[in-house]
This record gives structure tokens, sequence and C-alpha cells, in this order.
């Protein structure tokens, strides 16, 4: 009796261990302008303002005031949060001959140390986004100065001294969390189609065959693995745009496609959108869920965004996804930056783990809601919670987009769905106007 009492205990004692819940942020494109209250080079030439609001302004990239505040915000919700995702693009928009290399890496050096001065004991896993080199998008598929430099400026929240040959290379690594979680931080800058320094390579950088080693280790030593870089695989939707060459686009995913089984998440930036998908395993027996947040910058109308994720310690499971925004309009008229919930993924879509299977029942509902409902929601975070009169609405062209983009990642399977979507939707009006006229039949006869 005592025996089974105590092997009670110690079950129990285990499922809390074992469920012990961690924290990581989630920030990307701070896409800082140092000109932002003069110059304002990165603001659309329309609608520059001669007095542009404190924090920043709907139409231009960040003011470092803004940069400042996402920071203070993190340290002041969750400083003790397990590490930092920052998936880069912190350079402004603006022309090349604006700009330099010098340019760009002061404002990592300042970005780096502005989150090292106010979280300094979380670790940052950093990649490069497509604005951070110079001249913009041109990322070479070996060493340079950019490369050098930043594993100088990164190397102690790296840490690991074996993966800065793989970084020089070509701005990639891998390491262990304390907790066990593997990263894979990823340059996916390589792959980009406006990215013409790297035409020629077959594998540049050696990042696939580096990818798809690093998985199957991790795999034989039952590692759990969360993948990280800036720009997202698949469709961007409802732009129907991929971004990455095609030649490049399909044996990543291919790779990835491999390794869901392990795979907790993978988390982008680059859309300065909120949004999801889900990557089927290739025997389709496995799913891998994958998130994009959204920007720090408030450029191309929507309010600034920072995300933290709740997940497993032990087991690497995404648990929540806590998104936090400010109100622009109002932290530019009341001079303070209020850094607020805007929502819980576990609330919004009722969903109490974030895994592949479970991202794959919130798309299905998306489809079956009559009232398109679930799809609304997710609309309206689309675009960080923009006022009614910046919102764009969401027509159906836009809402087969979404649908199709969260489970499709070429062009010819995400087509086909959008085809389908309509072929069963025309099918439905017909049989509805079927249905009416022979009801019309019936009446008549009646009468």
């Amino acid at each position: 009796m005592k025996f089974g009492i105590l092997n009670c205990i110690l079950l129990n004692m285990l499922a809390l261990v074992t469920c012990e819940s961690g924290y990581f942020w989630h920030i990307t494109d701070l896409h800082y302008d140092f000109t932002y209250h003069g110059r304002q080079l990165s603001c659309n030439p329309t609608k520059k303002q001669n007095n542009p609001g404190k924090f920043g302004d709907f139409w231009c990239d960040s003011p470092w005031l803004l940069i400042e505040s996402s920071v203070h915000a993190m340290a002041n919700i969750k400083p003790n949060a397990d590490f930092i995702l920052w998936t880069g693009d912190t350079i402004l928009h603006s022309k090349d001959e604006d700009l330099s290399y010098e340019i760009n890496a002061v404002i990592l050096q300042n970005t780096t140390d502005v989150l090292r001065d106010k979280l300094p004991n979380v670790p940052v896993y950093a990649t490069y986004g497509n604005h951070d080199y110079w001249p913009s998008n041109q990322f070479p598929p070996r060493n340079n100065l950019l490369y050098n430099e930043t594993w100088i400026r990164w190397k102690d929240w790296i840490n690991d001294p074996s993966q800065e040959d793989n970084f020089r290379k070509g701005g990639y690594y891998s390491i262990k969390t304390s907790h066990g979680l593997r990263i894979v931080a990823l340059n996916t800058i390589l792959y980009y189609t406006s990215n013409k320094a790297i035409l020629n390579e077959v594998d540049p950088a050696d990042q696939l065959q580096w990818l798809n080693t690093t998985l199957y280790n991790a795999k034989m030593n039952k590692d759990k693995v969360l993948v990280t870089a800036h720009i997202p695989f698949g469709v961007y939707t409802p732009s129907n745009v991929i971004w990455m060459y095609e030649k490049y686009h399909t044996p990543l995913v291919d790779i990835l496609r491999g390794y869901t089984d392990i795979i907790v998440g993978m988390h982008f930036g680059h859309n300065h959108a909120d949004g999801f998908k889900f990557l089927h395993s290739s025997d389709g027996h496995h799913s891998a869920p994958v998130f994009i947040a959204p920007s720090v910058t408030p450029a191309e109308n929507h309010n600034p965004g920072i995300r933290l994720v709740e997940y497993d310690r032990t087991t690497g499971q995404h648990k929540d996804l806590i998104q936090y925004y400010l109100d622009l309009n109002k932290a530019n008229k009341d001079g303070v930056a209020n850094w607020t919930l805007e929502y819980t993924f576990s609330d919004i879509y009722d969903t109490s783990a974030l895994t592949g299977d479970t991202i794959n029942a919130v798309v299905e509902n998306m489809k079956k809601s009559t009232n398109g409902q679930t799809l609304n929601k997710y609309w309206k975070h689309y675009a960080v919670s923009l006022p009614n009169d910046l919102q764009e609405p969401c027509y159906d062209e836009c809402r087969r987009s979404i649908v199709c983009g969260f489970k499709h990642h070429t062009m010819k399977t995400y087509e086909k769905c959008k085809s389908n979507m309509i072929s069963d939707s025309t099918s439905v009006f017909a049989l509805w106007n079927f249905c009416i006229a022979v009801l019309a039949l019936i009446l008549h006869a009646c009468v």
C-alpha cells in the first residue's frame, strides 16, 4: 500500500518535470531608420510627415525609440525567457546608394548591444535578413566580411566554437539550448529570388547538405529540433509568391519533410505579417507547425508586434503562442509605448498545443466554417490588429489563397487547390440554384 502511494507520488512528480513550461521570444524585421526624424529614407514618398509620430509611422520603418521600446517590453513581460529568436532584417528599406557596409554594421551592433544590455542573461539565436547585407539581398555563398564580423558579434550567444566554420562560411549554425532543444539556424537569403550572388551555385555554402546531415544526426540522437530563418518556404499569401528559387526551394522543403517527426516548430519572419502553416512529412504520417512572426517595423501599414512562445522544455513541443502589439496611434498620442496582449493562439483557435496536427485541424475548421469566422480571426491578426479603417477586406480570391497556402508549398499544388475550391463552391452554388428551381416548380404546381 505504501509502495503504491509512493509510486503514485513519483509518477506525479515525473509528470510535473516532463511538462515544465519554458518560454522564448521571437522578434523580426526591426528595420531601423536612422533618418526617421530627418530625411525619412524608408518612408513612402507620398506619405512623409513633417512631424512624424514619436514611436513610428504606418508608412515608415522604425525609429530607434520603437526598437528600444520593443526590447524593454520583452524585458518587462518575460525577462527570464530561455532564449530569443531574432530573424533578421534590422536595416531600413532604402536604396543601396544611401547605405554602406559601415552603416549596416553599426545598426547590427547597436541592436545587438540593446538586446544584450536589457536581457543580459538570455541567449539570442540570430539569423540574417535580406536587408542586412550591403548591397541588399546579395549574400555570397562563401566567407566574407559580414559573416566574419558577425561571428565575433554573436559568438558568445552561440557559445559553440565548433559552429565557427559554418557561420563564417555561410551564416548558418546549430546549437543545443540549456534544456536540450536543438536550434537549427539557417541563412535562407542564400535562396532568395533577389539574390544574384548565388545563381551559379548548386548548393550555396553547402547549406543543404549540412542541413540534411544535421537533421539526420539529430534524429539518431533523439533530439527535438527548432528550425529558424528569415525567409520562409512555401507560398506567401495572399500575394501568391514563393520567395526562393525553385532549384533551392524544392530540395529545402524535401529535406525538412523528411524530419517532421523531430521538428517541433519552424519560425520565420520577412513577411511583416502574422501567419502560420504546416508541413506534411514525405509519407504523410507526420507534420510540423510553421510560424511566421509579424514585424516590429510598422511599415506597410500595421501595428508593431513581438511574440512570446510557450513550450515544453523536455519535449520541445510548442504549447501556446502569445502575441503582443503596440497600438501605434495611441502610443504616439499618449507619448508612452504600452505593449499589450493582442491574442493567444489557444484562445482564438481553441487549441491546447501547437503541433502540425492541431494547425491542420484549425485549417480544416476554416474550410468548413460556413460564416468564415475562423478565417476572419486569422485575417484580423494577420495585420496585427489594425484600426478598422486601415484593415483591407479579404474576399473570395484572398480566402482561397490563404487556405491553400497553409498546406501547399509548391505553386503547382497550390494553384490546383485554389481551382478545386472554386469548383467546390461552384458546385454548391449550382446545387443551391437547382433546389430553388425545384421548390419554385412545386409551389407553382400547388397553386
